[in-house]
């Protein structure tokens, strides 16, 4: 039998709560009916890194199929977050772009998970939030995960004025 203390268990109850939490602060900020923030913020950092990606391009980057993608982006481009044109160089590849709306609501997204993040990590030292996310990237690297897709530019890439 498998105890409700193991780390599968807890992570799997942190994971929902997280989850829970920020659909709530969404919710608050008035995006709580985005379907895909993390989408957005994919396409948001495109953006400020110069790019601009195709329905593949962001497929690949979620690692998601291309139909859930296309999903996605229908409810997104419907909802006036983002648009699509064909590809100047190609017309069988769309390329998507967030619109002034979509890029409001990556600020709303982002600043709904800093808040969930501090309350999450209240009470925890400086030193003590480096050590957990070592812990997760090591948690990561021996399961044979990836780094996780960037949904926004980094504290370094943020200094350098992205």
């Amino acid at each position: 039998m498998y105890d409700k203390h193991e780390p599968s268990a807890l992570f799997h109850g942190l994971h929902h709560a997280h989850k829970r939490r920020v659909a709530e602060e969404q919710a608050a900020r008035g995006v709580g009916e985005l379907g895909a923030p993390m989408l957005l913020m994919s396409l948001f950092y495109a953006e400020t890194v110069g790019e601009q990606w195709s329905q593949r391009d962001v497929a690949r980057t979620l690692r998601l199929s291309p139909a859930t993608v296309a999903v996605s982006l229908k409810t997104l481009e419907r909802d006036g977050y983002v648009e699509r044109s064909a590809d100047e160089r190609d017309q069988r590849r769309n390329r998507v772009a967030l619109t002034h709306k979509g890029r409001a609501a990556v600020e709303l997204c982002g600043a709904s998970f800093r808040a969930v993040d501090e309350r999450m990590l209240a009470g925890f030292t400086a030193r003590e939030r480096e050590e957990l996310t070592g812990f997760f990237k090591r948690m990561i690297d021996n399961l044979g995960g990836v780094e996780p897709p960037p949904f926004c530019p980094s504290e370094k890439e943020r200094e350098r004025g992205w």
